[in-house]
């Protein structure tokens, strides 16, 4: 009987706990009615390393749970450059599956014209000035800043293996190109973009099963690496740094010869713009934290929307519950029972 019971006991302590999502903070990524999950053995999250860029359920000052993203870790100096997140005066860079997370879709930004020229078929688009605007906040009333990193994303399906040879891809953004030989009878994601002070870029192969929904939420392709491919420095003086218009294109040609519109056009499963979040101090303007020891400092990904660090200040470590490890949208999830707890203190809670 004992036995019985502890075993019991330990398959109910061992089950990831749940959490619905009841507010805007972690937006676009986690949007009302979507459901997070920790990892088995929730309990044992009391005793994990806290990393840069998990995210976490932290008990706020009354109780409450809310869920933020770590950015600073003890020690560390924690600032907002310009929209961008700085630790010890250095602009930190966002990973690709970080940046998944925290991207929004660029509405209508891959409008553009094709053309065959210089031995490749070209699609090009100039974005406009992009605003840090929410179209999942539509109440929201406030003024909108221009937001300096933008980039481009696309999956491509390649054709079967062929005596032309390899699929050359460029990606370009502004004047800066980055290119890539693909293998044929591939399905392949590829982003691009200016980002954090750099020009950064990334592909990476697809299964036939991975489904990058229409709704773009995320606005990247699925499963994106851990790191870049490319991260080069963007010049501090260039005219690109200003949050103006952008000119993104792309570009596939095969083992040399052009690809043609009504060759390439069939390659291109999907094009897409994104932005990435553009950070803001809360309302008293203090853009700089000294992070103590024994604590870490967290941000909502939507900062117009979340009350966290900004407001109360780095989070000691012995108020962190749960991190993190897989979510569900609302509308991918099956009927679930009650979830554990609101993920979001209400607007207006401390």
């Amino acid at each position: 009987m004992g036995v019985g019971l502890a075993a019991v006991a330990l398959a109910v302590v061992a089950r990831p706990a749940r959490y619905e999502i009841d507010g805007l903070s972690m937006a676009p990524g986690l949007l009302p009615g979507d459901v997070v999950a920790t990892g088995w053995l929730p309990p044992a999250d009391r005793l994990r390393t806290v990393r840069r860029w998990d995210r976490w359920i932290v008990a706020t000052a009354d109780g409450t749970p809310a869920i933020k993203r770590v950015v600073g870790l003890p020690g560390e100096t924690v600032s907002l450059d310009a929209g961008d997140l700085a630790i010890a005066g250095r602009i930190v860079l966002t990973p690709p599956r970080v940046l998944a997370e925290l991207a929004t879709a660029v509405a209508g930004g891959f409008h553009g014209r094709e053309e065959a020229a210089d031995g490749r078929w070209h699609r090009t688009w100039r974005v406009p000035v992009v605003l840090d605007d929410a179209a999942f906040a539509p109440a929201e009333r406030r003024t909108l800043l221009p937001v300096r990193d933008v980039g481009m994303a696309a999956v491509l399906r390649l054709p079967e293996p062929a005596s032309d040879g390899p699929v050359r891809v460029r990606l370009a953004v502004a004047d800066r190109v980055v290119g890539w030989r693909l293998p044929t009878a591939r399905r392949v994601a590829l982003v691009a973009g200016r980002l954090d002070g750099h020009l950064v870029a990334a592909a990476w192969p697809l299964d036939m099963a991975d489904r990058w929904p229409a709704d773009a939420r995320p606005a990247l392709p699925p499963r994106p690496p851990a790191a870049w491919d490319v991260a080069r420095a963007w010049p501090t003086d260039d005219d690109a740094d200003v949050a103006g218009p952008v000119t993104l294109s792309l570009s596939i040609d095969v083992a040399g010869h052009p690809a043609d519109g009504p060759r390439a056009c069939p390659m291109v499963e999907r094009l897409s713009s994104w932005r990435d979040v553009l950070h803001r101090p809360a309302a008293d303007g203090i853009v700089e934290w000294a992070v103590p020891p024994g604590a870490c400092f967290l941000l909502g990904d939507f900062p117009s929307g979340s009350r966290d660090s900004r407001h109360w200040g780095p989070v000691p470590r012995d108020r962190f519950l749960h991190r993190i490890v897989s979510t569900t949208a609302a509308a991918d999830r099956r009927p679930l029972r009650p979830a554990a707890a609101a993920s979001d203190p209400p607007r207006g809670a401390p």
